[in-house]
């Protein structure tokens, strides 16, 4: 059942960094451009996932372990309720000008007070101790002089949430990273309308998951662009079958219709 294998695979990270590069016009100073990260979530079983961002930042250069050649994106504590931010709708976490060159980490500092709701009762959501210098996710990515790098964060809630065998959260994050200057978008609607959750497959890996509205759409956003099979799963498994389109294309900047 591919519902039940995709919430039950965990894995501790899951990243794909792409290099982007977006021209645009910008009042920055020449050797100087702009960085946006905006977030985005695939569905859950939770009542609600809230991540308390700490602090958003990048590193220039190479050498990704020096403690030096970091820029600061966003501080201050902001609270996000992952489970809203579906169907191609995406939170900015911050953006800034910083000097131009390429970049090859993001860390995501995710602090206390984050908690996962379940059954209505709201439970702390523990941070691993490795992971109180923040998570990192590796790629390598390019800042254009004068020009905007815009990432996307694709946070899968499902498998970075993990039960221990006391009860307890833990969180195991699996984040893609993708720019947006090299991704594409699936939107369509399912006919009849029913709550159907939907796929985006290579393979045996889903690299993204959206379950329909009211109207029985569904977006599914931040995909490199390529080849994929789009399943679809519906909860009424009484009444309906599951389907699955296969050899869906997708371009860069470029939204393909179902």
């Amino acid at each position: 059942d591919m519902k039940r294998n995709f919430a039950a695979t965990f894995a501790p990270l899951a990243i794909l960094g792409v290099l982007g590069l977006a021209a645009c016009t910008s009042s920055t100073s020449p050797g100087t451009g702009t960085i946006q990260v905006r977030m985005t979530d695939a569905p859950g079983d939770f009542d609600a996932v809230t991540i308390v961002v700490e602090e958003v930042s990048v590193h220039r250069g190479d050498n990704a372990d020096s403690l030096s050649g970091w820029e600061v994106i966003s501080s201050g504590a902001a609270t996000y309720n992952l489970l809203s931010l579906q169907n191609g709708v995406f939170a900015t976490l911050g953006s800034t000008t910083l000097p131009a060159g390429r970049y090859t980490q993001v860390r995501l500092k995710v602090g206390a007070g984050s908690t996962v709701t379940v059954g209505g009762i709201a439970f702390p959501l523990t941070i691993p101790s490795g992971m109180q210098s923040g998570i990192k996710l590796t790629g390598s990515f390019d800042v254009p002089a004068n020009g905007l790098l815009d990432l996307a964060l694709d946070f899968d809630a499902q498998r970075s949430i993990v039960i221990t065998g006391n009860g307890v959260y833990k969180l195991k994050p699996t984040i893609r990273v993708l720019p947006f200057s090299t991704a594409g978008t699936i939107t369509g609607s399912v006919n009849p309308v029913t709550e159907t959750t939907v796929y985006a497959l290579q393979g045996a890996d889903t690299l993204q998951a959206a379950t329909t509205n009211s109207l029985g759409q569904f977006t599914l956003s931040a995909l490199a662009a390529g080849t994929y099979s789009v399943a679809f799963n519906p909860t009424n498994t009484a009444s309906y079958r599951d389907t699955t389109l296969a050899s869906v294309s997708v371009a860069s900047q470029a939204t393909t219709s179902l």
